[in-house]
């Protein structure tokens, strides 16, 4: 039998993201747009203006205040105007000298506005009489004095109903966006059981599928779920075939990826004509996965262990995923950026294995107020691998292999 493809944890996470089919490009109505990716850039209003509907030229006050003409300076005293509505009834596009107007937060000023004084940086005298204690820079509290750029949400941002808001406000109807795959959920063994009936003997609960569909459909996806299947190469055949006649994009599997007589899913695939990519994975604690192609989709197959399924879908599902719905790196790629390792327990002996890495679980140490240090997580190895869990903690610890005090990667359990 050939050696397993075994790949670290980089290369797993660069082949289950790289050279992917996204889904297919549609435009649609931005009401119902909310949790999809954009496909391309999408340009709102201008990057200053004071609200989103405003066309350039329209100036707005940042805060509560007073308007200032030009010429103004500390100390001085100035008359209070009583309202922006009597100075726009005569017409005036400037404050007159020696004048000030009280504004509000998101107010229309004048064209000719110099700067806003805020509430607290000016004293009232009586007699509609104000004095300026420190004077603010000039164009200091005006909105929608720019170069009319506008705001510009890149490809690959995710639609939030905060965006919504925004772009429904600058009159945008339709945006351009990826379709989300369609993900199947099928759970290899025979022996898993629900999770509220009693055991019998040979039986173990299913704790995998009690979570993993809701982690899926967090990420905005509807799951079809295949159920449970028998182990082995046969069973998994049949329903590999039912997948390609559903037309799935992705099938994420639990079980059948370990070292067992019947952990047979590389097999599987590649007995239908598909292409297994690797499956084997070189992090101790977390080393049952396997990724394929067959017919464009693309097979993730997680671990049945508890711990290792939960590290893994945080690790390499979650940024498949969200790949294929169209997420630029900055929402799933965790390889960008690494940590500081405060070791709270010893990592575990690799068996003369020194070129794996090693999962362990841990939770980010207090930030320092230098904005250069290196982040700090606090690691130290998970309890049991039959929980999805670590009490504690909150991610995963990638640590590569020696030499002693190297960075590691810290990803946050989702």
């Amino acid at each position: 039998m050939p050696t397993p493809i075994a790949v670290n944890p980089l290369e797993a996470l660069a082949a289950v993201t790289g050279k992917i089919k996204q889904g297919t490009v549609e435009w649609i109505d931005l009401e119902s747009a909310a949790g999809r990716y954009l496909a391309e850039p999408l340009h709102g209003a201008s990057r200053s203006a004071g609200q989103p509907a405003d066309p350039p030229g329209i100036l707005r006050s940042s805060c509560d205040g007073y308007a200032l003409p030009d010429g103004c300076g500390a100390g001085d005293r100035l008359s209070l105007r009583e309202e922006l509505a009597d100075l726009a009834a005569h017409g005036d596009r400037q404050i007159p000298s020696g004048s000030a107007i009280r504004v509000e937060t998101g107010a229309l000023l004048p064209g000719k506005t110099w700067g806003i004084l805020p509430a607290e940086d000016g004293t009232l005298l009586g007699a509609g009489k104000l004095r300026i204690e420190r004077l603010p820079q000039a164009g200091e509290g005006i909105l929608g004095r720019d170069d009319g750029k506008p705001v510009v949400f890149e490809a690959g941002t995710l639609l939030s109903t905060r965006h919504q808001a925004y772009l429904l406000a600058a009159g945008v109807e339709k945006v351009c966006v990826h379709s989300p795959p369609r993900v199947g959920m099928l759970l290899l063994g025979d022996e898993l059981t629900d999770l509220k009936t009693d055991l019998e003997a040979g039986q173990v609960h299913d704790l995998n599928g009690y979570w993993l569909r809701d982690a899926i459909e967090a990420l905005g996806l509807e799951v079809i779920s295949l159920g449970i299947s028998e182990d082995g190469p046969t069973g998994l055949q049949k329903h590999l075939v039912r997948c390609h006649t559903r037309q799935l994009d992705v099938l994420i599997l639990s079980g059948g990826t370990g070292s067992g007589l019947t952990d047979r899913t590389a097999e599987a695939i590649q007995e239908l004509n598909g292409n297994v990519l690797f499956e084997k994975l070189s992090l101790h604690g977390c080393d049952s996965l396997v990724f394929g192609k067959l017919n464009n989709m693309d097979v993730l197959g997680l671990s049945g262990r508890p711990l290792s399924c939960s590290a893994a879908f945080d690790l390499f599902c979650r940024p498949l995923l969200l790949a294929r719905s169209g997420a630029s790196k900055g929402y799933w790629n965790w390889a960008s950026m690494t940590y500081l390792d405060e070791i709270l327990t010893p990592p575990p002996p690799l068996d003369n294995r020194p070129e794996d890495w090693c999962l362990r679980v841990g939770k980010l140490s207090g930030h320092s107020a230098e904005a250069l240090i290196q982040a700090t997580v606090k690691t130290w190895n998970p309890e049991t691998l039959f929980s999805p869990v670590a009490a504690g903690s909150e991610g995963w610890v990638l640590r590569p292999p020696e030499p002693e005090g190297k960075p590691v990667f810290f990803v946050r359990q989702q």
